[in-house]
């Protein structure tokens, strides 16, 4: 009789041991994710730090561009072509085969401007691009013409625009292709770190 009732005593004392150590465990990645998203923090400060910095730049050098303006002309949200069309997109592209808490989304800018022709070898390749356009169906020329469309705002102002206007659009250009991308990356990382933390929060409570 003694022997038997020793064996569920044994069990007994072994289940609070497993839930401690489960429960450290659990306490230790805790402070895992914690560090983790300190660190998230301070890249997102400094993500929104460096936007703030390029948008201050180009909107002082847009500044700039109209007090050195001399032909009366405004530089800015109220003067400007209704038929302006943005040349830079977003692309978000989402991983389907992931799971909906753990989904993997990048975000790419795509500029619709039409590339550059290269100056070197253009003689030689003239033939090969011209059998190539001619075996091309009819709705590349409908592609051709949106792309045609999609031609540098600076060129409304003429061949000599002001430098200063020139240092905004590059400023704006970094700050689309650069830092907003980033900065909503590492927002999302945010997010994701939060929804974890607070499910570990949970197990330790029920533990």
């Amino acid at each position: 009789m003694a022997e038997v009732q020793s064996q569920p005593l044994e069990t007994e004392r072994s289940e609070p041991g497993s839930q401690a150590a489960d429960r450290e465990a659990l306490v230790a990645r805790l402070d895992v994710l914690l560090e983790k998203y300190l660190h998230t923090i301070d890249a997102y400060q400094k993500a929104r730090e460096q936007l703030a910095k390029q948008l201050a730049s180009g909107y002082l050098s847009l500044a700039q561009a109209n007090f050195q303006n001399r032909n009366g002309s405004h530089y800015g949200q109220d003067n400007y072509d209704e038929r302006m069309q943005a040349i830079r997109r977003v692309d978000i592209q989402a991983d389907d085969t992931a799971k909906a808490a753990e989904e993997e989304v990048s975000f790419v800018v795509v500029s619709d401007q039409p590339p550059v022709p290269n100056a070197k070898g253009s003689s030689s390749e003239e033939p090969k691009d011209k059998s190539a356009d001619s075996e091309k169906p009819s709705g590349s020329t409908d592609e051709s013409k949106k792309a045609s469309r999609a031609v540098d705002p600076m060129r409304w102002f003429g061949i000599l625009v002001p430098p200063a206007l020139r240092s905004a659009q590059s400023s704006f250009i970094n700050a689309v292709e650069g830092s907003i991308p980033s900065l909503v990356t590492v927002a999302r990382d945010l997010r994701n770190q939060e929804i974890e933390i607070g499910r570990v929060r949970k197990q330790i409570k029920k533990s």
